[in-house]
């Protein structure tokens, strides 16, 4: 098949692609973006004829990993003889463009308020990474029936066990629970002297951190408070000022960092701690999570959102929401860190779990829909 993915301006944001270091380049890469680069360059090992059009940093390369590259500004070349285009979260690249490919969006986000109205008149099919997600998320489509699971990947091979004595990570948004790994973080350093704590992201706060409880922030009706926004500024504000207290315990925020650098930390962690507590539908499936199944690292979870749909079988979790159970939460970092048949046994369930989950799978599934539906045209 000849197949086009498409990552536009609203996916990528502020921080475009450099394909020339891709692996070694400290802007790092998310979820989404991981998500296609890895099923382009794995259909192209499938034997198809794959672009990807995006945004880019530096100077663009002709292809990458037998995979084609063009800027977004480049997309009318896609013409009729592709036989499918893969947009990643934005339905309204399609407009304009040829109609006889197969228009497929792989949604990622949790809500489609970015887009302009008639967009799901553009697609043929959506893809969600997980069941739950799917069930949140196609309700806001008028046709249901469009929607399929696909899910995210990781790759075995990318680790090593070279794990640290005590190394916990945190390797997600900092809204998502981390400010309760620091609220009960000095009761883990009490009880395992040698644990310490590496915090990876793109920690970009924004504007978050002067929306204030009292605040009266603009919404629909212009005079309303904004909970969800002013509950995301109390956790940046206690983040920040927690972190700096909390380096003498052997805290540290590294911000973010390249792929490569992300598998090198992954094998050298002990344990993810990731009590996920998200303001509103945020973790539909969770990379990083999927990641640490596959590395070693022993992910420790709160059952939020889709997390425990898709890893209540195989990681220590807590019951949500996470506020509530954080003392059954330290008990289970706590053991993840010092129990050793307790980690051997847990690693081998999550890397048999991760297995399953390997790009050159979830990329099968996606490939196998297109088929499928092109079949039936």
């Amino acid at each position: 098949m000849k197949l086009a993915f498409i990552l536009g301006r609203y996916s990528v944001g502020s921080r475009p692609l450099n394909f020339n270091i891709l692996w070694q380049d400290a802007r790092g890469l998310t979820g989404t973006e991981l998500g296609i680069v890895m099923n382009a360059q794995e259909m192209v090992k499938l034997g198809h004829d794959v672009s990807l059009f995006t945004v880019f940093a530096g100077e663009k390369p002709v292809e990458w990993n037998g995979v084609k590259l063009f800027t977004l500004e480049q997309t009318q070349v896609i013409d009729e003889t592709f036989d499918a285009v893969v947009s990643y979260n934005e339905p309204d690249v399609f407009r304009g463009m040829c109609r006889k490919p197969l228009k497929v969006v792989c949604q990622m986000l949790n809500d489609f308020h970015y887009c302009q109205p008639g967009f799901d008149e553009l697609v043929d099919i959506y893809t969600s990474p997980s069941l739950m997600h799917m069930k949140y998320v196609q309700s806001l489509t008028p046709i249901p029936e469009k929607w399929k699971v696909v899910p995210l990947g990781c790759d075995l091979s990318w680790y090593s066990d070279s794990r640290v004595p005590g190394r916990v990570i945190w390797a997600s948004s900092a809204d998502r629970g981390l400010h309760l790994v620091l609220q009960e973080w000095s009761k883990i350093k009490a009880a395992v002297p040698e644990a310490h704590l590496k915090m990876f992201y793109n920690f970009n706060f924004g504007d978050l951190t002067k929306y204030e409880p009292n605040d009266k922030l603009l919404t629909t009706d212009n005079n309303a408070y904004h909970p969800v926004i002013v509950e995301m500024g109390n956790r940046i504000r206690y983040v920040k000022a927690a972190t700096e207290k909390l380096k003498h315990l052997g805290v540290e925020m590294v911000g973010s960092v390249s792929r490569e650098r992300m598998q090198k930390e992954m094998s050298e962690a002990m344990v993810l701690a990731y009590p996920v507590s998200t303001v509103n539908f945020t973790e539909g499936f969770s990379v990083t999570t999927m990641e640490a199944c596959a590395s070693n690292t022993i992910p420790v979870l709160c059952g939020c959102d889709a997390i425990k749909s898709i890893y209540g079988k195989v990681a220590p979790m807590i019951e949500a929401p996470a506020k509530d159970h954080m003392k059954e939460f330290v008990q289970l970092v706590v053991k993840s860190l010092t129990d050793e048949e307790f980690q051997k046994k847990t690693i081998q369930k999550c890397k048999a779990f991760a297995a399953e989950y390997s790009w050159h799978n979830v990329t099968m599934q996606l490939e196998k829909i297109i088929k499928e539906a092109i079949k039936h045209e």
